[in-house]
């Protein structure tokens, strides 16, 4: 079988065991749609007070926001599943004769392709919910795309500290709410920390494709570099995870 071939099996068993799940499916349907509608309306309540010097109007900024959650929440979820699943299903696949090189290429592989699709179901919600016309629907997919392979990352992070699916999903739709609250610009908070909030830099490449339809190039590479950050430490995660599992695997066997 050749080298494509193997990261085709893998990225295909991974991705049919996240889309064969009716509640996947519903929750990437129904998700985008509430979380920009919801953060829309609750956001829209607020009087426009002068403090905010948003670009856009306060509605508009709140769905951009819906939409980063709902698409960092999505895959976040999806990085921590898939770490979790790997722990024991990695190794019988190595039994079987996959490489662990291919392993973990399928992983990751397969966070980016759904990735991809959550932003694009993400796009398409945004596009239909605003009230005023998306100006770059591709530069918005961009961005968002960049919003769901970080949380991608970081949902493999929380599977490796965190690895249970009830705790691990709660702390990263916390984490999702409260980055996404930050980096939206909706309240002026100026501290050093908020500068770490992970999707800051993608977020902003969404707003700009919305109001400008420009790719906000300026803020691509420290986007990238995060995308870079966080994919090496969940390769390292995901090694020293898969690892001592299939170590304690062969003694017993």
């Amino acid at each position: 079988m050749s080298l494509l071939s193997r990261y085709s099996v893998g990225i295909r068993a991974s991705a049919l065991s996240f889309f064969r799940e009716p509640l996947n499916l519903a929750l990437l349907v129904v998700l985008p749609a509430a979380s920009i509608h919801i953060f829309g309306v609750a956001y829209g309540q607020f009087p426009e007070f002068g403090f905010l010097d948003l670009p856009a109007s306060l509605d508009t900024t709140a769905r951009i926001t819906g939409a980063t959650f709902a698409t960092g929440t999505l895959a976040g979820v999806l990085g921590l599943f898939q770490l979790i699943s790997a722990r024991d299903a990695d190794h019988r696949l190595s039994i079987c004769g996959f490489p662990a090189l291919d392993l973990l290429v399928s992983r990751f592989a397969t966070l980016v392709v759904i990735s991809l699709v959550i932003a694009g179901v993400s796009t398409l919600t945004l596009v239909g919910l605003l009230a005023e016309p998306v100006a770059s629907p591709l530069f918005v997919f961009t961005g968002l795309t960049l919003v769901g392979v970080i949380y991608a990352m970081l949902g493999m992070l929380v599977g490796a500290v965190l690895p249970r699916a009830l705790e691990g999903s709660l702390s990263l739709v916390i984490l999702a709410d409260m980055d996404n609250v930050i980096a939206s610009g909706i309240f002026p908070i100026q501290d050093r920390i908020t500068q770490l909030s992970p999707t800051t830099h993608a977020h902003e490449v969404v707003s700009r494709a919305v109001l400008d339809g420009e790719l906000a190039s300026g803020e691509l590479l420290p986007a990238l570099t995060i995308v870079a950050v966080l994919s090496s430490l969940a390769v390292l995660a995901y090694t020293h995870t898969v690892k001592p599992v299939a170590t304690g695997v062969s003694r017993n066997e």
